[in-house]
């Protein structure tokens, strides 16, 4: 029997295996696309495209999932969400069926053109599904964590994303050692998704999962209308920049280090699981910050402020990244820019949970669509360019400089929290 303390944080655990099968599920891809690009001729453009329309899907779903998650709760929804993207991760396989994907060609296509639009058709219900994850999330971790925790309980759900990343590249190559083909992380990785679904109803039994917690010490004073635009347009420009930056890498490292860096298959893998332990760090680091200041008689907010603004500075070290050659340097700028993309979501969740309790589904999956819009538009166009020029600078530059706007928004626009929401809990 897990303890009322525990609990809380145990139903985190649950969470960043969600968020694990989550980045696995849509990570797998990545990986094996240099394998898939040689066996079925997916070009840059190409690339670009899959990438933009699963982010448009994420876009849609995260509005679609974000209204029923405020009405019906996560409790069922959640589950619900993760079969879904399981099996569209599990439907991907039969892009090496010429039996499927013929029935998607024509006379005159490109070669490859049926491989294509089934990846557009999988990935596209893969981004739909996904999106139902962070509303679930935000919702569930608002609900058992009060505000001066819940930056650290929002670190350790993002930290699966980190987590995932690492174990594909991995897991591909322990795989393919194996001598298993392309297909199996697709369909291996979800069948263990199914597997969560006992997990969550097991732990959450019985549990209502709607209700804001918080501090006994502190009256809820609601936003006024001019605060809660505020708080929406500053949220905004954060999700955006943060989606353009953390997204480009996720896409394209493969492809960067193995194409445009002529490194090994195997030295790519390795590399790229380095990258994202270094955004796992960075991730649970932003939130024991804001509790260890917090603690400390720091202001919530102001705790939060100055860690956002610590982890875009950190963020910038991947605008180094093109002119700084291939070697030791550019890793390590690589990697301190991971740490620093990945440690600011929870600061970004956190902020979007002071939204209003009723409606933090839809506004939250709202904000979400914003970012992957941009995000999935921003793809497209860079994916043509990376094709025509074979540099991946506007890129990079993209990734260490967008958030900074995110940071001034903050300082700027966010309204200044009353007495009662800036005291720290004690």
């Amino acid at each position: 029997m897990t303890s009322a303390k525990a609990w809380p944080w145990a139903v985190c655990g649950v969470l960043l295996l969600a968020t694990l099968l989550n980045y696995m599920d849509r990570q797998a891809l990545a990986v094996t696309l240099p394998t898939l690009k040689e066996q079925f001729n997916l070009a840059e453009r190409r690339v670009g495209m899959v990438e933009g329309c699963f982010g448009y899907a994420f876009a849609f779903g995260s509005l679609f999932f974000g209204f029923l998650a405020d009405r019906i709760g996560p409790k069922y929804l959640y589950p619900a969400v993760l079969t879904g993207w399981s099996l569209a991760g599990i439907a991907t396989i039969f892009a090496g069926n010429p039996a499927i994907t013929g029935m998607l060609e024509s006379p005159g296509d490109e070669a490859g053109a049926g491989v294509f639009r089934w990846l557009l058709i999988c990935r596209i219900a893969l981004g739909v599904c996904e999106a139902g994850h962070w509303p679930c999330a935000l919702i569930t971790v608002r609900a058992i964590l009060t505000d001066k925790h819940r930056t650290l309980g929002n670190g350790i759900l993002q930290s699966g994303a980190s987590l995932g990343a690492i174990l594909v590249p991995l897991y591909i190559e322990a795989a393919e050692r194996a001598g298993q083909p392309w297909q199996f992380p697709f369909w291996s990785i979800g069948l263990v998704g199914l597997l969560w679904v006992p997990a969550w109803f097991a732990l959450v039994r019985g549990t209502d999962l709607t209700a804001p917690k918080t501090d006994a010490t502190k009256p809820l004073i609601p936003d006024s209308t001019d605060h809660v635009v505020r708080k929406l347009i500053v949220l905004g420009l954060i999700v955006a920049t943060l989606t353009i930056s953390w997204q480009f890498l996720r896409a394209w490292l493969a492809l960067f280090l193995q194409d445009h860096h002529q490194y090994s298959k195997l030295a790519t893998r390795g590399i790229m699981s380095g990258y994202f332990i270094a955004a796992d760090v960075g991730c649970i680091l932003a939130g024991t910050l804001v509790s260890y200041l917090a603690a400390r008689g720091v202001g919530v907010h102001s705790a939060r402020v100055v860690g956002f603004a610590i982890f875009t500075l950190l963020t910038a070290c991947g605008a180094l990244v093109p002119y700084v050659g291939d070697g030791a340097i550019m890793l390590a700028c690589l990697y301190v820019a991971g740490a620093g993309i990945l440690g600011l979501h929870p600061y970004y969740y956190a902020l979007a949970q002071e939204l209003p309790a009723k409606h933090m589904g839809v506004l939250s999956g709202g904000l979400a669509a914003i970012g992957w819009m941009v995000s999935s538009t921003s793809q497209i166009v860079l994916g043509a360019r990376i094709e025509a020029t074979k540099s991946y600078e506007a890129g990079l530059l993209m990734v260490g400089l967008a958030p900074v706007v995110g940071l001034v928004a903050l300082a700027l626009l966010w309204p200044k929290p009353t007495r009662a929401a800036e005291t720290p809990s004690r």
